[in-house]
């Protein structure tokens, strides 16, 4: 799709027009030959910046890549019959405005970077009200004209865009499972210190302090301390294990044979629980009912209802886990057959003995993710590569993942390299 596709209906052009009336295509027959000065752009003025650039495309704004190093992209044209350009730089965005006016060094002024402005030329935009307008004008109008093009010219794209699957999403792999290992390691320590005396002596110290309490004074609830603690490392390590889980399910979409954006769109698979995004992502695997996806399912599961959901949900569990039914005997547990162990109220946590139940659990299926199925997918997802989900990406993964793990780590080594490129706005 090439951006001079995007084009607006009538209303839309009259509203474009009057904002951007001063604006004019390039001119070939009229080339910068001068300086330019460069002046930085708020970037919250423009939140997505490709919009200002296809409103400047529209207004017959050309391309001018190859200009600069470290640029996405640069737009050029004539604003108020002066050249002028608006550039996405590594360093943020940039209007570019031809000029020969500039400042001459003498020993006792030399020169100074004006703040807010890096130019070839460098003119103080405070000493210069005319070029300070010139530039404050150009992309006051150039904001406008962006918001328009996004509010009635993108607006029906984006959406079709999204229900057709062609959409990336970025990468949170590292950030999410981060979490799960600091509450792992957090909730370790307080246990053995790792194995560390003065670790865990320093664990047992921030506790204390935690709780209010001075380290160097005797504690007669220390015992109490760490399991009560632990117990909100084992909640907060469950549930950030589960965020990183339905976060990389959605991620492996692409990477199955059967994803359809027509009959699972991308916002839909987002939104379903852990457990449906599980069954679709592994409807194959899940097919055969003792197979390994199944028992990790089926372990994960338990993991759900012991770890996260009774806090996941208020700290009442589900449906009737937490009630005390008003009875001749007094007020007794609703679960008959669980009794009072359904009710976790305790003020003391059973972290200590569950914590490591929980660790190996979550360690079977990181094992089953790595090595199952979803094998390639992880390849690619802990590489923390960006996830393209539309049609030609997606089969151009099958066929390497057809081809075995050869192939496709050469297309993760491929695309890794184009992407640092891309990161480093080296275009």
């Amino acid at each position: 799709m090439d951006i001079t596709s995007l084009q607006p209906d009538e209303e839309t052009q009259r509203i474009l027009g009057h904002i951007l009336a001063e604006f004019a295509p390039d001119d070939p027959e009229r080339p910068w030959k001068k300086g330019e000065l460069r002046s930085p752009v708020q970037e919250g003025d423009f939140p997505v910046p490709e919009l200002a650039r296809a409103a400047l495309v529209w207004a017959g704004f050309v391309n001018q890549r190859g200009w600069d190093e470290k640029t996405a992209w640069r737009v050029g044209g004539r604003f108020r019959d002066t050249n002028v350009s608006f550039a996405s730089t590594k360093f943020g965005l940039r209007v570019m405005v031809e000029t020969d006016r500039q400042l001459t060094p003498t020993e006792n002024q030399p020169f100074t970077p004006p703040p807010g402005v890096i130019a070839s030329k460098r003119v103080d935009l405070s000493s210069d009200p005319d070029l300070a307008a010139l530039v404050a004008d150009f992309t006051t109008a150039v904001r406008k004209a962006a918001q328009v093009f996004g509010s009635r010219v993108l607006n029906d794209l984006v959406q079709s865009q999204v229900e057709s699957g062609n959409v990336t999403l970025v990468n949170q792999n590292g950030r999410l499972r981060g979490a799960y290992n600091f509450f792992r390691w957090q909730g370790q320590a307080l246990i053995d210190g790792h194995g560390d005396a003065d670790i865990r002596q320093e664990m047992i110290d921030i506790t204390i302090r935690a709780a209010g309490g001075d380290p160097e004074d005797n504690h007669y609830f220390l015992p109490f301390f760490n399991p009560v603690n632990v117990g909100y490392c084992l909640t907060a390590m469950a549930s950030a294990y589960f965020s990183w889980l339905e976060h990389v399910l959605v991620l492996a979409l692409p990477f199955t044979p059967h994803w359809d954006p027509v009959e699972k769109p991308v916002t839909k698979a987002i939104g379903d629980p852990w457990s449906d995004k599980w069954r679709y992502v592994l409807r194959d695997a899940m097919a055969a009912p003792n197979g390994d996806a199944k028992k990790t399912f089926d372990l994960l599961s338990d993991a759900a209802e012991q770890f996260r959901n009774l806090d996941a949900h208020g700290g009442f569990g589900k449906k009737e886990q937490s009630l005390l039914v008003h009875s001749p005997m007094g007020a007794i547990p609703a679960r008959l057959a669980e009794g009072a162990s359904a009710i976790k109220a305790t003020v003391i946590s059973e972290a200590p003995s569950t914590f490591p139940e929980a660790c190996e659990v979550f360690d079977a299926v990181d094992k089953f993710l790595r090595t199952g199925p979803l094998s390639d997918a992880f390849v690619w997802i802990e590489g923390g590569l960006q996830v393209a989900f539309h049609a030609e990406h997606r089969e151009r993964m099958r066929e390497a993942i057809a081809q075995g793990s050869e192939a496709f780590l050469e297309e993760v080594e491929r695309f890794a390299e184009l992407e640092d490129r891309i990161n480093n706005f080296e275009y």
